[in-house]
């Protein structure tokens, strides 16, 4: 028996197997929902869809319309305070997982909801997860979300405690509690956001290697490569990343055994594909982007099927990738590792694009940078200012503090394209992250006015 499978069922299809299942799962999601959910019904007579015309994976992606955030808030308004997209759920008299979304994009709040019974595939989707990752029943993980109704923490738990692992949910205790606990316990892993797994390794210091982890399931955010390389390194563990949004209500992309790659060739987030089928497509022409391109992560859960999710629009970026770019031979395909961010996290600076995840790359490669954060501001001419506070490990002095500041501006200009105004801190200035990184700030005049 290979130990690196999970499920031979879809792990040793061919490419086109995985593509007729999806189609046959397409087909009788479709149908179920064309009888049973008001919401998506309307909007398909809207647009003039027949579903017996959807035949295939591009006449699915070619007919079936969007949906994105805005239409659930608007039916939540309309049909409070599930909207008429849980009606039928909400008919059947049986329990509900309910979760919510974070409201921080200034769109609302998002309700999502699932069945129970649609809650414990969750368990089989991170077996993948956890399998690939090296994790055996009766491992101990450390799950670092504290549980609430935002939707991470209660599926990260649901999927470690299905999968057999011993779940410690150690996610409302501070840093230093999480750190005695895990010198006493001694985790095969922790399973939190990885923004988080940063702050606990500074709070740990030269311990961090000594605790014995295995594995670190990082995601619930983008990050760069260069800050997945150095958690790597702070704990003597293996990063295996993620990703997944509130509304399919978990995780389904994982790194498989190859773990995050190199820097010059990054590993890949495998998307379950019996699971959920998963379309990249530029968000300009709505068409699918080619292997290597940057698209928009559009989800279809295909085991949703009293509270569906049919091509949601995330506003998540990454690079596509066919199954043949990893080495691993799966016939899944996915992302490939550290490239993925918010459409919405684009920085226009002085005419030029900015990802952060660019900025993370400089600095994080940089040993001797702990944290860091870019404030955006307007002068007197109501042109953009960039300011980029860095933190170092230690204190230095005065000459070693300018001769720092001078390269780290030089190799953000090298790699931006602009000039970035450079302040080094003193350590323990800057508040690291207790749960996702937010390292910039906008505060240019145009961007306030944007908000009122």
């Amino acid at each position: 028996m290979d130990k690196r499978i999970y499920d031979a069922s879809a792990e040793r299809l061919s490419r086109d197997q995985i593509k007729a299942m999806q189609t046959r799962q397409l087909t009788y999601l479709l149908q179920k929902v064309w009888r049973e959910n008001e919401f998506y019904r309307n909007r398909w007579q809207a647009a003039g869809v027949s579903i017996d015309e959807i035949t295939s994976l591009e006449s699915f992606a070619a007919k079936i319309p969007m949906v994105e955030k805005r239409d659930f808030v608007e039916d939540q308004a309309s049909s409070p305070p599930f909207g008429l997209r849980h009606q039928h759920a909400l008919g059947l008299h049986c329990p509900l997982v309910v979760s919510n979304t974070s409201g921080t994009s200034g769109q609302g709040v998002e309700i999502h909801a699932q069945t129970a019974a649609e809650f414990n595939q969750t368990g089989h989707i991170y077996g993948f997860h956890m399998r690939w990752a090296g994790l055996d029943q009766g491992d101990g993980v450390f799950l670092t979300l504290p549980i609430t109704l935002m939707s991470g923490g209660r599926c990260e738990f649901q999927g470690a405690d299905a999968y057999g692992l011993s779940v410690f949910p150690v996610g409302n205790y501070d840093a230093v509690r999480k750190l005695e606990l895990m010198a006493r316990y001694r985790p095969a892993a922790l399973l939190g956001t990885t923004s988080y797994f940063g702050h606990l390794a500074a709070v740990a210091g030269d311990k961090a290697s000594s605790l014995g982890l295995r594995a670190l399931l990082t995601g619930g955010e983008g990050s760069g490569f260069a800050w997945l390389d150095r958690l790597e390194q702070a704990w003597g563990a293996k990063v295996f990343d993620r990703y997944g949004s509130t509304q399919t209500g978990n995780d389904h992309m994982f790194c498989c055994e190859v773990g995050i790659g190199t820097a010059s060739r990054p590993g890949m987030l495998h998307n379950i594909e019996s699971m959920v089928l998963t379309e990249v497509i530029d968000p300009a022409t709505g068409e699918p982007v080619r292997d290597g391109e940057v698209g928009e992560i559009v989800v279809t859960s295909l085991y949703h099927t009293d509270t569906p999710l049919i091509r949601c629009r995330t506003r998540d970026r990454g690079v596509w990738h066919e199954p043949g770019y990893c080495s691993c031979g799966r016939p899944f395909a996915g992302l490939e590792v550290a490239s993925i961010s918010r459409l919405d996290d684009m920085k226009k600076v002085k005419g030029v694009n900015i990802w952060p995840q660019a900025v993370d790359e400089v600095l994080f490669a940089e040993p001797d940078v702990d944290e860091y954060q870019v404030i955006l501001t307007s002068d007197a001419r109501d042109a953009d200012v960039a300011t980029l506070r860095v933190m170092p490990k230690r204190s230095l002095s005065s000459e070693d503090a300018g001769q720092w500041q001078r390269h780290l501006s030089e190799k953000i200009n090298k790699r931006i394209g602009i000039t970035f105004l450079v302040d080094v801190l003193a350590p323990g200035s800057l508040a690291r992250s207790e749960y996702k990184a937010k390292r910039w700030q906008d505060e240019r005049s145009h961007a306030q006015r944007g908000k009122a």
